[in-house]
């Protein structure tokens, strides 16, 4: 079996599992519009779920400001993304906000991210605002390493803060094969998941 096809089949099983899987708990939880949205952006798909596991501390670790702070995390959930018979695109965080500490994490997370796009001259910081969300992406200026830009999008009425990473693979195992490709893919990602919960939020 080629490594091509063998990515197709672990596709196509990640894909029916998350599909046939039906959790009491996924299906109330408030982050449902977050973490249910695929199709977008020229097919892309959501292949795993994995929610935060319930042993963990009801916080995440965020430097900034040469210290370190800890952001909340009421409730979470992980989802891959990827093409059909390409290797992930993006892997997204959606975690809800302990209500009285939102405003102080969304601060904190958006200062990092500014710190990370200071520190490094390659990359670009960008402010977006879409469908009553906003956020901020920073991205590298060439396809290099394994990631290839961070975005973040947050929903001041749901107290939700989501963090996607987008992932770089090898040419034979990605969507795009130019810089070009990518940032329109990245863009098309982002404007995509934000009009898609936006309907399921409002139906």
């Amino acid at each position: 079996m080629t490594i091509r096809l063998l990515a197709s089949s672990l596709f196509f099983l990640a894909d029916l599992a998350l599909r046939s899987t039906s959790v009491a708990g996924e299906d109330s939880s408030s982050l449902q519009p977050y973490i249910h949205c695929d199709g977008f952006a020229g097919g892309v798909r959501g292949v795993t779920l994995d929610p935060r596991p319930p042993a963990a501390e009801p916080w995440r670790e965020v430097s900034s400001g040469g210290r370190i702070w800890r952001v909340s995390v009421v409730e979470g959930y992980r989802v891959m993304y990827s093409y059909p018979r390409t290797y992930p695109f993006a892997s997204l965080k959606a975690e809800r906000s302990d209500p009285a500490k939102y405003a102080e994490d969304k601060q904190v997370v958006m200062r990092s991210l500014e710190e990370l796009a200071s520190a490094d001259g390659n990359t670009e910081l960008a402010g977006f605002s879409n469908q009553g969300f906003s956020g901020q992406t920073v991205t590298k200026k060439e396809l290099a390493g394994s990631t290839l830009g961070i975005t973040q999008i947050f929903s001041d009425s749901d107290l939700v803060i989501v963090t996607i990473f987008f992932l770089n693979q090898a040419p034979q195992d990605r969507r795009f094969q130019t810089y070009a490709e990518f940032v329109s893919l990245r863009d098309d990602f982002v404007r995509g998941y934000m009009e898609c919960v936006a309907r399921k939020r409002f139906p």
